[in-house]
């Protein structure tokens, strides 16, 4: 069991240890990266990962929750934008989120590691991190209702289409590198409006 930390302490060994692990698994993929690789590349004692996580699992389902929450921070920042169209504002951050992740090949191919990976902690990372994707939709269809607009929004349709999306990238190298984006984009044009009704009132 690694040392008792301060409050300040915790929070920048954390900070330091995502950081590192974001640069690390992109660099190397979630098989290519030990937890002695991970704590000597942040600068801290083995034993003090353990203050923090169960095992490399809890720190990469931490990881992703940790990156999911900066980027919807940066969605929310948005927000006032979307009320000039609604649906089109929600297809385009099913879309450029989709291709941020192809871009970075986090799903490169049907048996890649970050698959394997959600697949194997389907329970653990939907309760931690399809959460605050739901949050954040029902955050929007709140503000767009409260700004003169009928909402009727199907969460559970929403977060099957996201998963639907990894399939898309996860078989991406099957499709022609020069098509998909054309595809990807009629994707979320054709399918967000099907889980979104926005009316003006």
């Amino acid at each position: 069991m690694g040392r008792a930390f301060t409050d300040a302490e915790r929070s920048a060994v954390q900070e330091k240890l995502r950081r590192t692990g974001l640069k690390l698994f992109a660099e190397k993929g979630i098989r290519g990266v030990s937890i002695r690789d991970l704590t000597a590349a942040a600068g801290i004692a083995q034993g003090g990962f353990y203050s923090f996580y169960q095992d490399k699992n809890d720190f990469l389902t931490d990881l992703i929750a940790f990156r999911v929450r900066e980027k919807l921070a940066l969605l929310r920042l948005k927000t006032p934008e979307s009320l000039q169209n609604p649906l089109e504002f929600l297809s385009n951050v099913f879309y450029s989120e989709g291709m941020h992740l192809k871009d970075n090949q986090i799903f490169n191919n049907i048996v890649s590691d970050t698959l394997i990976f959600f697949c194997d902690r389907e329970t653990e990372i939907q309760d931690r991190v399809s959460q605050l994707y739901r949050d954040y939709l029902k955050e929007l269809a709140t503000y767009w209702s409260d700004n003169g607009y009928t909402v009727l929004l199907d969460t559970d349709g929403l977060m099957n289409l996201i998963r639907a999306a990894a399939i898309l990238f996860s078989n991406a190298s099957l499709l022609d590198a020069s098509c998909f984006e054309t595809i990807y984009r009629q994707f979320c044009d054709t399918e967000v409006p099907l889980f979104v009704k926005v009316t003006p009132r």
